[in-house]
């Protein structure tokens, strides 16, 4: 035998020893219910593992996976200082997290940077497509409160796409997924695996078994609804076992069809006319790609009108598909969805709507419609259509479904009540709506409340009273600190139960929703301070918040810039329009007045609310000091322009956006938008100064 085969022989058998010591190698090293199932199909060949998959992390090693459980895995050696969101599509299959993100007012979280760029959006269903996903922690993005009031500002991420997972919460909440993700991945039989990573259908099939395992989804129907598909999820929902269970028992005659849709044709928008922003800037097409569209809707037409086609949706099975097509989020009545069964095209429309609160408590605004297709043996991931109505924009419509006004930098719509059930102020806010006083909070009340409402309140006040004592002496003891921690979580739970509890015997209502009545009355008085103004000026003037003068004031002089509100000479504030004949709108704008009102005066003990505009990103829309009110011909219904309020005066544009300086029968002049000296969006005619827009 010659030296060459020698050698050669024994490099064959030191690789085939190699690769034993490798296969030799379980899945994973935790040794819970789920780890053990994975390894016993591993050893039976029944599971392929994890060799294929390549984990990296983004974030520095701040929120690293522990790799040493799982030893089959190959690891990304990521280049010194490449961090932050993924910028390269991974050539081999690659499941990867980063927990970094920044505040919510300068760029927010990773997912949100993406989705605020048409190229971003592109770049992550690139990923999606190459079976690479990466999990990102929402931080600040998705939390209940309003402008940072009350932990959080609600829902800022203008668009939902299966391209990703978003975990609710902040640094090492994306573990989980991770963990759940690969045990799925290695549990596939290996023949499977092998063709969901050729076909590049490895992600978009870990979704549709991610989504069906939530424990949120009881039901095969739950899967169709917002339940299954939350822009971003709770790690507490995830059930691993189901997932491997599924993904162990899918052979590839049962890989899940890929929805891939493409827009044909759309309603068309032309800034200037239908919406207004700096020239070339702020898309209102957030997204278009074959898995997530996206749409910003900042116009002004009555419907927005999309033709979808989804027959490029790859099937690797023979059979026929049934597509389904269902609203995630969002009110459906302001949503119309028309397709023929078996054909390859749908047509929707969709109207502008109010914020919807979900069932975790937070507020958004956004639509999110679901496409789903059934190959029989098993159903999709959602490719998702968004439609994103800007947090500081309320359009209203009139009884024949036109635009009748919108209104550009609306106020918070929050109370500035406790966000969250467990938080302690709750107690405070009890005793404050229901205390027997001579003064002008409780001859308000005596008006709204009846007495049994009223005793209920005082019932779980004096309940959880002494508990709140109990605890506050606790916390004060440096010897009791463990016992206060564990007083508090009781207190917690004391007062969830009770904002839970039914006010009285034959009322359908909680103790929650009854101050919530409280509030919404009210809030939604619109003539409250003009008919209380001194009484109301003299409370400001003893409220325990400092800016309450100032707040009032600032909110008086926006309702006067934009034509709700006048100022007579004696200081008597009247409404523009007799009050019997405000507008929806205007009585909007005076609910925002009367919410300041309530947190800055009335109620200045217990409500915590910003009184600035409802917050939006600014990489998403320039500040508008203005409202727009709609004017239709009256015998064709045919649109002949808008009235411009702003800076306590009008200006009058045609159908086209063209100003008309001499009236609505005037002559018509192009105008361009710039921004002001601070910050906000105004007009001026072409070769014209410019219109300065009110300090």
């Amino acid at each position: 035998m010659s030296f060459t085969t020698t050698v050669a022989l024994r490099l064959l058998a030191f690789l085939t020893l190699g690769i034993s010591i490798v296969s030799a190698q379980p899945v994973t090293t935790r040794t819970d219910d789920v780890a053990k199932m994975l390894n016993e199909w591993f050893v039976n060949g029944t599971a392929a593992g994890l060799k294929a998959m390549t984990y990296e992390n983004r974030d520095g090693q701040h929120s690293p996976l522990n790799t040493a459980q799982y030893p089959q895995l190959q690891v990304y050696q990521a280049v010194e200082n490449d961090k932050g969101a993924a910028t390269q599509i991974r050539p081999q299959p690659t499941l990867g997290n980063c927990s970094m993100a920044s505040a919510a007012e300068q760029l927010g979280c990773l997912p949100r940077l993406y989705m605020m760029d048409p190229g971003g959006n592109r770049f992550l269903a690139q990923q999606y497509l190459s079976n690479n996903l990466f999990i990102y922690p929402e931080h600040q993005d998705h939390d209940i409160g309003a402008n940072g009031i009350g932990g959080g500002f609600g829902d800022l991420l203008p668009l939902n796409t299966p391209s990703l997972l978003i975990s609710q919460g902040s640094s090492y909440t994306d573990q989980p997924f991770l963990q759940a993700l690969l045990s799925t991945t290695a549990a596939f039989p290996p023949d499977t695996q092998k063709v969901l990573i050729e076909k590049k259908l490895l992600m978009p099939t870990l979704q549709s078994i991610f989504h069906r395992a939530n424990k949120m989804v009881q039901t095969p129907e739950d899967y169709f609804t917002g339940k299954a598909h939350p822009v971003v999820f709770d790690g507490a929902q995830i059930d691993e076992e189901k997932m491997v269970r599924i993904a162990h028992e899918m052979t590839p005659e049962k890989i899940p069809p890929l929805v891939l849709l493409q827009v044909i044709e759309e309603t068309k928008l032309e800034a200037g006319k239908n919406f207004f922003e700096l020239p070339g800037s702020y898309p209102w097409q957030l997204s278009d790609t074959p898995v997530s569209i996206a749409r910003i809707l900042r116009g002004n037409e009555a419907e927005h009108g999309m033709l979808i086609g989804f027959d490029k949706t790859l099937n690797l099975t023979k059979a026929l598909l049934q597509m389904r097509v269902t609203v995630l989020q969002g009110d459906p009545r302001f949503v119309r969805i028309e397709s023929a069964p078996g054909g390859n095209v749908m047509r929707i429309r969709v109207r502008w709507q109010p914020p919807v609160i979900t069932a975790t408590g937070i507020r958004s605004h956004r639509i999110d419609i679901g496409i789903f297709a059934d190959n029989g043996s098993s159903i999709s991931a959602p490719a998702i259509i968004s439609f994103y109505m800007l947090p500081n924009e309320m359009h209203f419509y009139d009884e024949h479904g036109r635009v009748a006004e919108i209104h550009y930098q609306t106020h918070n719509p929050d109370f500035g009540l406790p966000s969250a059930d467990t938080d302690t102020r709750w107690v405070k806010t009890l005793l404050a709506f229901s205390l027997k006083d001579s003064n002008f909070r409780s001859r308000l009340l005596d008006q709204i409340l009846t007495p049994a409402e009223r005793s209920g309140l005082q019932k779980q006040y004096l309940m959880l009273n002494p508990q709140l004592e109990t605890l506050t002496a606790a916390e004060r003891d440096e010897k009791r600190k463990d016992e206060a921690a564990k007083l508090r979580v009781k207190l917690g739970e004391a007062i969830s139960t009770a904002l839970k509890t039914r006010i009285a015997e034959k009322s359908d209502l909680t103790v929650r929703s009854t101050i919530e009545k409280v509030l919404n009355a009210i809030a939604s008085f619109h003539s409250f301070y003009l008919g209380s103004q001194r009484e109301l000026d003299a409370l400001a003037a003893a409220s325990p918040k400092a800016s309450a003068v100032a707040d009032i004031r600032a909110e008086l002089h926006r309702l006067i810039m934009q034509g709700v509100l006048v100022e007579q000479a004696s200081g008597q504030i009247d409404t523009m329009s007799p009050p019997d004949q405000l507008s929806l709108g205007e009585r909007y704008m005076l609910r925002g007045l009367n919410l300041t009102l309530l947190s800055q005066v009335l109620f200045a003990d217990v409500l915590e609310r910003s009184t600035a505009p409802a917050y939006v990103s600014p990489r998403l829309t320039t500040p508008k000091q203005w409202r727009d009110v709609y004017r239709y011909d009256s015998d064709s219904g045919a649109l002949q322009g808008w009235i411009r309020y702003t800076g306590a005066r009008i200006a009058n544009f045609d159908a086209e956006g063209r100003l008309l300086p001499e009236g609505p029968k005037g002559k018509a002049v192009q105008v361009i938008y710039t921004k002001d000296e601070n910050g906000s969006l105004t007009w001026q005619p072409q070769s014209e100064p410019a219109i300065v827009s009110p300090k």
